[in-house]
């Protein structure tokens, strides 16, 4: 298993240097990363963060105009919106890529430790049996399975060679696109499934390259 997780910073960890066809991997550690947009984020990036948080969150509230939400199940719709669409992006970031998969830090929180830890990562993403249990409980156990499905794809991801890792979580990525669409789930979240997919066994799991300027 591919999985960084020493307390102590080897030096190739923290440095940047020029790869083929000008382009430049930066894996400099940031004393202030944060966990929404990762270690030396740019404009650009928290930008594109937004715009996806924001989109989600609008296609969302229009999908469920006609539903009869209360208005805590539409907080709930708000933020699983908001964190789903945002993080789907923020796990693509080459900021994002440069703060979770590189080595904890003695001096990090024990939430950043955790975020470190890609498989328990993954495990705290309850949001699919969180949000039937929100909206249609009778439809929980489509929930769980979602969850486990989630779990298994990003262990397979894990254990899964380096270089064949993001092909792999692509196509579990596939495979839930293709599965919600013909089972559906939540009338108005329809779309929770595959995206969440898109955020942790696409985004969070492949170790990539982080480029810099």
């Amino acid at each position: 298993m591919n999985d960084a997780s020493s307390d102590l910073i080897e030096p190739d960890w923290d440095r940047s240097y020029p790869l083929p066809g000008g382009a430049r991997a930066d894996w400099r550690r940031d004393p202030k990363a944060q966990l929404a947009y990762g270690a030396f984020p740019t404009r650009s990036e928290v930008t594109l963060v937004w715009i996806a948080s924001g989109a989600l969150f609008a296609w969302t509230a229009w999908a469920g105009a006609t539903l009869d939400w209360n208005w805590w199940q539409w907080a709930a719709a708000a933020f699983l919106a908001l964190d789903i669409g945002g993080g789907a992006v923020a796990n693509c970031l080459n900021s994002g890529k440069r703060f979770y998969h590189t080595p904890p830090a003695p001096t990090d929180s024990a939430l950043s430790r955790l975020a470190r830890r890609p498989l328990a990562f993954a495990a705290i993403h309850i949001h699919a049996p969180a949000a039937a249990l929100i909206f249609a409980p009778a439809v929980l156990g489509v929930g769980l399975a979602w969850y486990l499905a989630l779990l298994t794809a990003a262990a397979l991801v894990r254990i899964t060679p380096l270089a064949l890792a993001r092909p792999v979580a692509a196509l579990t990525v596939t495979a839930a696109i293709a599965v919600s669409s013909r089972s559906g789930f939540i009338e108005g979240l329809e779309w929770l499934p595959a995206i969440l997919f898109l955020k942790i066994v696409l985004g969070h799991m492949v170790r990539e390259e982080p480029y810099g300027v």
